[in-house]
């Protein structure tokens, strides 16, 4: 997640689903940005008519409001998070991943600080939402991917690694991961690459509960993922079909159920 970005149609959809499955009494949710400085390279950012959309209006008029106030009081994750989008009670994490920025050659030195600082970085996160029940993922880019499958690269602050999701979740958490799908036909089409994701999520991860992998279309598509626990799954699987079918969320939505 980058400043940048804040407010934009992503916001929308994230923040819609995790109020509607999340945002009550039994749940505390722990969001973890994974906040990457600002990149120029693109106009990455830039999908922010929906807030004058009747179709997402629609769907939740208040959000729509607080996120408007984001894109135009100015565009951050500190403004996300004093926009009461969700409950009081909610932790955020916000600590930067810029190792890069402190570490950039290639060298043996460099990639130790990048890997050390990561490690830093995880303990911090995983102190910050020891009482959340519900941990939310933030990468800028989404799961790892195999150009940059190690966690000293570069660019590996863009990725939530699965070694990282283990020790966030520690099998007994409901996790929800953003990831961002791919539109080159080299990847194949957006299902096919949401149930690859599955597929290295239970094998990596191997949660006691289903995998619901969702897709949000609108503009730049992007893949949820949510890991259950057994006792959860049952529950988080009808308030999915709630938001998919019951409420006018759906028109925006694809849901792929696990088929493990």
């Amino acid at each position: 997640m980058q400043d940048r970005y804040a407010g934009d149609v992503g916001d929308f959809g994230k923040f819609a689903l995790l109020k509607f499955l999340f945002d009550n009494a039994n749940n505390k949710i722990g969001v973890i940005w994974y906040r990457f400085p600002n990149e120029s390279h693109n106009n990455d950012g830039g999908h922010i008519e929906y807030v004058n959309d009747s179709k997402f209006y629609s769907c939740d008029k208040d959000l729509c409001h607080k996120l408007s106030v984001v894109l135009f009081c100015g565009r951050s994750i500190f403004s996300l998070e004093n926009a009461k989008l969700l409950s009081a009670n909610t932790v955020y994490f916000s600590d930067p991943i810029d190792s890069h920025l402190k570490f950039p050659s290639q060298k043996q030195i460099d990639k130790e600080g990048r890997n050390s600082s990561r490690k830093e970085w995880l303990r911090k996160a995983i102190n910050k939402i020891a009482d959340c029940n519900v941990i939310f993922l933030d990468p800028d880019n989404g799961l790892e991917i195999a150009s940059c499958s190690k966690i000293y690269q570069l660019k590996s602050g863009k990725f939530a690694y699965y070694s990282e999701i283990n020790d966030l979740l520690k099998g007994q958490t409901t996790g929800v991961i953003y990831h961002h799908l791919n539109r080159h036909k080299l990847h194949g089409p957006h299902e096919e690459q949401i149930r690859r994701k599955v597929g290295e999520l239970r094998k990596c991860i191997n949660p006691s509960g289903k995998i619901f992998g969702l897709r949000f279309r609108p503009y730049s598509p992007r893949a949820y993922f949510i890991i259950t626990t057994k006792k959860d799954e049952s529950r988080i699987r009808k308030k999915i079909d709630d938001f998919m079918q019951k409420s006018s969320y759906g028109q925006f939505w694809d849901c792929y159920y696990e088929e493990y």
